[in-house]
Protein backbone atom coordinates (compact mmCIF):
# COMPACT_ATOMS: atom_id res chain seq x y z
CA UNK A 1 0.00 0.00 0.00
CA UNK A 2 2.58 2.55 0.81
CA UNK A 3 4.60 1.38 -2.65
CA UNK A 4 1.05 2.20 -4.52
CA UNK A 5 1.45 5.86 -2.36
CA UNK A 6 4.48 6.48 -3.28
CA UNK A 7 3.91 5.94 -7.04
CA UNK A 8 1.12 8.06 -7.25
CA UNK A 9 2.95 10.47 -5.83
CA UNK A 10 5.91 10.49 -7.81
CA UNK A 11 3.16 10.51 -10.88
CA UNK A 12 1.17 13.61 -9.25
CA UNK A 13 5.09 15.03 -8.98
CA UNK A 14 6.05 14.64 -12.42
CA UNK A 15 2.71 15.44 -14.00
CA UNK A 16 2.94 18.70 -11.57
CA UNK A 17 6.35 19.50 -12.88
CA UNK A 18 5.31 19.20 -16.47
CA UNK A 19 2.35 21.71 -15.88
CA UNK A 20 4.37 24.23 -14.36
CA UNK A 21 6.74 24.17 -16.96
CA UNK A 22 3.95 24.48 -19.63
CA UNK A 23 2.57 27.81 -17.79
CA UNK A 24 6.16 28.75 -17.84
CA UNK A 25 6.28 28.12 -21.96
CA UNK A 26 2.98 29.48 -22.21
CA UNK A 27 4.06 33.10 -21.08
CA UNK A 28 6.99 33.82 -23.23
CA UNK A 29 5.49 32.09 -26.40
CA UNK A 30 2.69 33.31 -28.00
CA UNK A 31 -0.25 30.61 -28.52
CA UNK A 32 -0.45 29.00 -31.66
CA UNK A 33 -2.75 26.56 -33.23
CA UNK A 34 -0.78 23.82 -31.23
CA UNK A 35 -0.76 25.51 -28.13
CA UNK A 36 -3.85 27.55 -27.83
CA UNK A 37 -5.64 25.06 -25.50
CA UNK A 38 -3.18 25.42 -22.54
CA UNK A 39 -3.59 29.07 -22.47
CA UNK A 40 -5.71 28.70 -19.33
CA UNK A 41 -3.44 26.81 -17.87
CA UNK A 42 -1.87 29.93 -16.55
CA UNK A 43 -4.61 30.99 -14.06
CA UNK A 44 -3.16 27.54 -12.32
CA UNK A 45 0.09 29.04 -12.19
CA UNK A 46 0.44 29.47 -8.08
CA UNK A 47 -1.48 26.01 -7.22
CA UNK A 48 1.35 24.46 -9.29
CA UNK A 49 4.45 26.66 -7.43
CA UNK A 50 2.69 25.45 -4.14
CA UNK A 51 2.51 21.97 -4.99
CA UNK A 52 5.79 21.40 -6.53
CA UNK A 53 7.61 23.25 -3.68
CA UNK A 54 5.83 20.79 -1.17
CA UNK A 55 6.37 17.69 -3.40
CA UNK A 56 9.79 18.63 -3.25
CA UNK A 57 10.19 18.96 0.65
CA UNK A 58 8.48 15.71 0.97
CA UNK A 59 11.21 13.67 -1.57
CA UNK A 60 13.97 15.27 0.35
CA UNK A 61 12.25 14.12 3.56
CA UNK A 62 12.04 10.58 2.18
CA UNK A 63 15.75 11.34 1.07
CA UNK A 64 15.16 10.67 -2.47
CA UNK A 65 17.67 13.56 -4.26
CA UNK A 66 16.67 12.91 -7.68
CA UNK A 67 13.03 13.39 -8.08
CA UNK A 68 13.31 16.40 -5.20
CA UNK A 69 16.21 18.18 -7.53
CA UNK A 70 13.74 17.21 -10.22
CA UNK A 71 11.05 19.89 -8.44
CA UNK A 72 14.10 22.29 -7.74
CA UNK A 73 14.49 22.60 -11.43
CA UNK A 74 11.16 23.07 -12.11
CA UNK A 75 10.60 25.60 -9.45
CA UNK A 76 13.87 27.61 -10.74
CA UNK A 77 12.66 27.69 -14.42
CA UNK A 78 9.55 29.22 -13.14
CA UNK A 79 11.56 31.88 -10.73
CA UNK A 80 11.14 35.00 -13.11
CA UNK A 81 7.54 34.30 -13.67
CA UNK A 82 7.46 33.65 -9.71
CA UNK A 83 9.17 37.01 -9.11
CA UNK A 84 6.47 38.82 -11.05
CA UNK A 85 3.55 37.45 -9.25
CA UNK A 86 4.76 37.16 -5.75
CA UNK A 87 6.69 40.66 -5.96
CA UNK A 88 10.43 41.03 -6.22
CA UNK A 89 13.24 42.81 -4.53
CA UNK A 90 12.12 46.68 -4.57
CA UNK A 91 13.52 49.50 -6.54
CA UNK A 92 12.82 52.79 -4.93
CA UNK A 93 11.64 52.86 -1.82
CA UNK A 94 8.35 53.81 -0.93
CA UNK A 95 7.92 57.32 0.41
CA UNK A 96 4.57 59.41 0.37
CA UNK A 97 5.29 62.24 -1.55
CA UNK A 98 2.35 65.16 -1.82
CA UNK A 99 4.06 66.92 -4.45
CA UNK A 100 4.02 63.80 -6.87
CA UNK A 101 1.89 63.45 -9.59
CA UNK A 102 -0.76 60.93 -8.62
CA UNK A 103 -2.86 58.45 -11.30
CA UNK A 104 -5.94 56.06 -10.17
CA UNK A 105 -6.74 53.14 -12.05
CA UNK A 106 -10.06 51.90 -11.30
CA UNK A 107 -12.32 49.18 -13.03
CA UNK A 108 -15.97 50.54 -11.51
CA UNK A 109 -17.81 47.32 -12.78
CA UNK A 110 -20.80 49.57 -14.75
CA UNK A 111 -20.62 50.79 -11.31
CA UNK A 112 -22.66 47.80 -10.35
CA UNK A 113 -25.44 49.51 -11.46
CA UNK A 114 -27.23 46.00 -12.83
CA UNK A 115 -26.76 44.09 -9.73
CA UNK A 116 -27.31 46.59 -7.31
CA UNK A 117 -31.28 47.72 -7.03
CA UNK A 118 -29.89 51.09 -4.99
CA UNK A 119 -27.45 51.48 -8.14
CA UNK A 120 -27.36 54.95 -8.27
CA UNK A 121 -26.03 55.30 -4.81
CA UNK A 122 -23.25 52.37 -5.20
CA UNK A 123 -22.50 54.35 -8.25
CA UNK A 124 -22.38 57.99 -6.03
CA UNK A 125 -19.82 56.32 -3.50
CA UNK A 126 -17.93 55.10 -6.25
CA UNK A 127 -17.80 58.61 -7.56
CA UNK A 128 -17.19 60.30 -4.05
CA UNK A 129 -14.47 57.85 -3.23
CA UNK A 130 -12.80 59.28 -6.83
CA UNK A 131 -13.02 62.42 -5.87
CA UNK A 132 -11.55 62.18 -2.46
CA UNK A 133 -8.25 60.39 -3.32
CA UNK A 134 -6.83 63.70 -4.78
CA UNK A 135 -5.43 61.59 -7.99
CA UNK A 136 -4.08 63.93 -10.75
CA UNK A 137 -5.51 61.59 -13.42
CA UNK A 138 -8.12 58.98 -12.96
CA UNK A 139 -8.30 55.87 -15.62
CA UNK A 140 -11.42 54.21 -15.53
CA UNK A 141 -12.67 50.77 -16.94
CA UNK A 142 -16.44 49.63 -17.42
CA UNK A 143 -17.59 52.66 -17.09
CA UNK A 144 -20.94 53.34 -17.65
CA UNK A 145 -23.72 56.44 -17.83
CA UNK A 146 -27.46 56.48 -18.82
CA UNK A 147 -28.34 58.30 -22.41
CA UNK A 148 -31.30 60.00 -20.46
CA UNK A 149 -32.62 60.41 -16.89
CA UNK A 150 -31.07 61.38 -13.84
CA UNK A 151 -27.71 59.61 -14.15
CA UNK A 152 -25.85 61.07 -17.34
CA UNK A 153 -22.29 61.80 -18.25
CA UNK A 154 -23.16 65.57 -17.19
CA UNK A 155 -24.15 64.15 -13.96
CA UNK A 156 -20.85 62.36 -13.68
CA UNK A 157 -18.90 65.12 -14.80
CA UNK A 158 -20.32 67.20 -12.47
CA UNK A 159 -19.67 64.54 -9.56
CA UNK A 160 -15.71 64.61 -10.58
CA UNK A 161 -15.97 68.40 -11.45
CA UNK A 162 -12.58 68.32 -9.86
CA UNK A 163 -10.97 67.25 -13.66
CA UNK A 164 -12.09 69.35 -15.95
CA UNK A 165 -10.50 67.12 -19.10
CA UNK A 166 -11.80 64.11 -20.35
CA UNK A 167 -11.05 61.30 -22.90
CA UNK A 168 -13.85 59.01 -23.15
CA UNK A 169 -14.39 56.31 -26.00
CA UNK A 170 -17.69 54.61 -26.31
CA UNK A 171 -17.11 51.21 -26.28
CA UNK A 172 -20.94 49.48 -26.86
CA UNK A 173 -24.13 51.77 -26.61
CA UNK A 174 -27.99 51.30 -27.00
CA UNK A 175 -30.90 53.69 -26.11
CA UNK A 176 -30.18 53.40 -22.09
CA UNK A 177 -26.74 53.11 -22.03
CA UNK A 178 -23.22 53.50 -22.79
CA UNK A 179 -20.15 51.96 -21.48
CA UNK A 180 -17.21 53.37 -22.05
CA UNK A 181 -13.40 53.64 -21.18
CA UNK A 182 -12.74 56.66 -19.37
CA UNK A 183 -9.47 58.84 -18.61
CA UNK A 184 -10.22 61.90 -16.26
CA UNK A 185 -7.22 64.61 -15.59
CA UNK A 186 -7.07 67.67 -13.67
CA UNK A 187 -4.76 69.12 -16.33
CA UNK A 188 -4.89 69.49 -20.69
CA UNK A 189 -5.54 66.61 -22.39
CA UNK A 190 -3.55 68.28 -25.34
CA UNK A 191 -3.76 64.46 -28.06
CA UNK A 192 -6.24 61.61 -28.32
CA UNK A 193 -6.22 58.36 -29.80
CA UNK A 194 -8.29 55.56 -29.36
CA UNK A 195 -7.25 52.06 -29.96
CA UNK A 196 -10.17 49.69 -31.61
CA UNK A 197 -10.35 46.01 -30.90
CA UNK A 198 -12.76 43.67 -32.70
CA UNK A 199 -14.47 42.75 -29.98
CA UNK A 200 -17.23 44.74 -28.04
CA UNK A 201 -17.08 46.36 -24.39
CA UNK A 202 -13.20 46.29 -24.40
CA UNK A 203 -10.65 48.78 -26.06
CA UNK A 204 -7.76 51.01 -24.91
CA UNK A 205 -7.14 54.82 -25.30
CA UNK A 206 -3.93 56.95 -25.61
CA UNK A 207 -4.21 60.53 -23.76
CA UNK A 208 -1.42 62.61 -24.02
CA UNK A 209 -1.80 64.97 -20.96
CA UNK A 210 0.58 68.10 -20.17
CA UNK A 211 1.38 68.02 -16.51
CA UNK A 212 2.84 70.70 -15.07
CA UNK A 213 5.17 71.27 -18.33
CA UNK A 214 5.91 67.76 -19.31
CA UNK A 215 3.57 65.72 -21.80
CA UNK A 216 2.78 62.21 -20.05
CA UNK A 217 1.31 59.30 -22.19
CA UNK A 218 -1.13 58.10 -20.47
CA UNK A 219 -2.78 54.37 -21.94
CA UNK A 220 -5.73 53.30 -20.57
CA UNK A 221 -6.67 49.69 -21.37
CA UNK A 222 -9.68 47.09 -20.53
CA UNK A 223 -8.47 44.15 -22.60
CA UNK A 224 -10.82 41.10 -23.19
CA UNK A 225 -12.31 39.31 -20.35
CA UNK A 226 -13.54 36.00 -19.54
CA UNK A 227 -17.18 36.49 -19.40
CA UNK A 228 -18.23 33.96 -17.32
CA UNK A 229 -21.75 33.66 -15.86
CA UNK A 230 -22.51 33.52 -12.46
CA UNK A 231 -23.16 29.65 -12.63
CA UNK A 232 -19.92 29.23 -14.40
CA UNK A 233 -18.15 31.22 -12.06
CA UNK A 234 -19.14 28.92 -9.12
CA UNK A 235 -17.18 26.12 -10.57
CA UNK A 236 -16.39 25.25 -6.50
CA UNK A 237 -16.16 21.64 -5.30
CA UNK A 238 -18.98 21.98 -3.46
CA UNK A 239 -20.70 22.36 -6.83
CA UNK A 240 -18.80 19.82 -8.83
CA UNK A 241 -19.30 17.65 -6.08
CA UNK A 242 -23.38 17.77 -5.46
CA UNK A 243 -23.57 15.50 -8.77
CA UNK A 244 -20.61 14.21 -9.60
CA UNK A 245 -21.94 11.63 -13.11
CA UNK A 246 -24.39 14.34 -13.91
CA UNK A 247 -23.61 15.83 -17.78
CA UNK A 248 -24.78 19.31 -17.04
CA UNK A 249 -22.13 19.62 -14.58
CA UNK A 250 -19.58 18.30 -17.29
CA UNK A 251 -20.91 20.39 -19.70
CA UNK A 252 -20.50 23.46 -17.82
CA UNK A 253 -17.17 22.72 -17.15
CA UNK A 254 -15.87 22.45 -20.58
CA UNK A 255 -18.07 25.66 -21.61
CA UNK A 256 -16.27 27.55 -19.02
CA UNK A 257 -13.09 26.08 -19.99
CA UNK A 258 -13.42 26.76 -23.75
CA UNK A 259 -14.65 30.49 -23.00
CA UNK A 260 -11.02 30.71 -21.48
CA UNK A 261 -9.80 29.82 -24.43
CA UNK A 262 -11.31 31.59 -26.32
CA UNK A 263 -10.88 34.74 -23.92
CA UNK A 264 -7.11 33.93 -24.08
CA UNK A 265 -6.46 34.26 -27.50
CA UNK A 266 -8.41 37.54 -27.91
CA UNK A 267 -6.37 38.69 -24.97
CA UNK A 268 -3.14 38.23 -27.11
CA UNK A 269 -4.56 39.95 -30.18
CA UNK A 270 -5.51 42.92 -28.40
CA UNK A 271 -2.50 42.97 -26.71
CA UNK A 272 -0.02 42.97 -29.34
CA UNK A 273 -2.55 45.77 -30.96
CA UNK A 274 -2.08 47.98 -27.80
CA UNK A 275 1.76 47.09 -27.98
CA UNK A 276 2.44 48.05 -31.38
CA UNK A 277 0.86 51.76 -30.73
CA UNK A 278 2.92 52.11 -26.88
CA UNK A 279 6.16 51.47 -29.01
CA UNK A 280 5.18 54.29 -31.37
CA UNK A 281 5.82 56.37 -28.67
CA UNK A 282 8.26 54.72 -25.75
CA UNK A 283 8.89 57.85 -23.39
CA UNK A 284 7.12 59.18 -21.17
CA UNK A 285 4.67 56.04 -20.63
CA UNK A 286 1.84 55.29 -18.20
CA UNK A 287 0.23 51.96 -19.08
CA UNK A 288 -2.67 50.83 -16.65
CA UNK A 289 -5.38 49.72 -16.49
CA UNK A 290 -7.85 46.09 -15.86
CA UNK A 291 -5.98 43.65 -18.22
CA UNK A 292 -7.58 40.56 -17.36
CA UNK A 293 -4.64 38.03 -17.38
CA UNK A 294 -2.08 37.41 -14.16
CA UNK A 295 1.74 38.41 -14.74
CA UNK A 296 2.61 34.58 -15.32
CA UNK A 297 1.48 34.79 -19.14
CA UNK A 298 2.08 36.05 -22.84
CA UNK A 299 -0.52 38.66 -22.18
CA UNK A 300 1.39 40.40 -19.35
CA UNK A 301 4.77 40.26 -21.27
CA UNK A 302 3.34 42.08 -24.28
CA UNK A 303 1.58 44.60 -22.82
CA UNK A 304 4.73 45.52 -20.40
CA UNK A 305 7.60 45.20 -22.69
CA UNK A 306 10.39 47.30 -21.92
CA UNK A 307 8.88 48.87 -19.25
CA UNK A 308 8.75 48.41 -15.26
CA UNK A 309 6.03 46.69 -13.41
CA UNK A 310 5.10 49.72 -10.70
CA UNK A 311 4.74 47.61 -8.48
CA UNK A 312 7.07 45.32 -8.74
CA UNK A 313 9.33 48.60 -7.83
CA UNK A 314 8.02 49.66 -5.09
CA UNK A 315 6.95 46.54 -3.39
CA UNK A 316 9.11 43.89 -1.64
CA UNK A 317 7.93 39.90 -1.46
CA UNK A 318 5.79 38.48 -0.40
CA UNK A 319 2.94 40.36 -1.58
CA UNK A 320 0.76 38.85 -4.37
CA UNK A 321 -0.78 41.94 -5.04
CA UNK A 322 -4.61 41.01 -5.63
CA UNK A 323 -6.93 43.18 -7.35
CA UNK A 324 -9.83 41.47 -9.06
CA UNK A 325 -11.43 39.88 -5.84
CA UNK A 326 -14.40 37.60 -6.99
CA UNK A 327 -15.89 34.34 -3.99
CA UNK A 328 -13.36 32.38 -4.61
CA UNK A 329 -11.38 33.92 -7.36
CA UNK A 330 -8.63 36.15 -6.72
CA UNK A 331 -5.83 38.12 -8.87
CA UNK A 332 -3.36 40.23 -9.67
CA UNK A 333 -4.71 41.37 -13.56
CA UNK A 334 -4.53 45.16 -12.44
CA UNK A 335 -0.98 47.09 -13.29
CA UNK A 336 0.48 50.39 -13.92
CA UNK A 337 3.88 49.69 -16.23
CA UNK A 338 6.49 53.02 -16.77
CA UNK A 339 8.91 53.70 -18.92
CA UNK A 340 12.44 53.80 -17.48
CA UNK A 341 12.18 57.67 -17.60
CA UNK A 342 9.42 57.68 -15.06
CA UNK A 343 10.40 57.19 -11.17
CA UNK A 344 7.67 55.86 -9.00
CA UNK A 345 7.85 56.57 -5.49
CA UNK A 346 4.49 55.24 -4.02
CA UNK A 347 2.12 52.22 -5.53
CA UNK A 348 -0.54 51.09 -3.55
CA UNK A 349 -3.98 48.96 -3.72
CA UNK A 350 -7.18 50.45 -1.89
CA UNK A 351 -9.23 47.73 -0.79
CA UNK A 352 -12.36 49.22 -1.92
CA UNK A 353 -15.54 46.61 -1.69
CA UNK A 354 -17.63 48.54 -4.24
CA UNK A 355 -16.54 46.58 -7.59
CA UNK A 356 -14.82 43.27 -8.06
CA UNK A 357 -11.68 45.34 -8.74
CA UNK A 358 -9.78 47.18 -6.10
CA UNK A 359 -8.66 50.53 -7.41
CA UNK A 360 -4.32 50.89 -7.78
CA UNK A 361 -3.10 54.39 -7.15
CA UNK A 362 0.75 55.14 -8.41
CA UNK A 363 2.69 58.12 -7.49
CA UNK A 364 5.69 59.44 -9.62
CA UNK A 365 7.99 62.23 -9.10
CA UNK A 366 8.13 64.91 -11.70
Amino acid sequence: MRTFIRVLIGILTVATGFLLLLTDIMSYVRPSTTLYTLCPLTLFFSTFVVIIFFLAVYWFIRKRWIIGSFCIIMLAVSTPNMLRTYCSVPDYETVHNPDGIRFLSYNVHLFSWFENEKGIDNANKMLDYIAATGSDVVCLQEFLYHNSGTYTLSYIKEKLKSYPYSHIEVLSHNRRVSKCIATFSKYPIVEQKAVKFDVPYHGAIISAINIKGTVYNVVNCYLKSNQLTEQEKDLTPDYIGTKPADKSAQGLISRVYNKLVKASLERCNEAETVAREIEKINRNMIVCGDMNDIPASYVYRTMRGHMKDAMLLTHSFPNTGITFHEGIYNFRIDYFFISDNIKPCEFSIDKQPMSDHYPIQLTCLQ
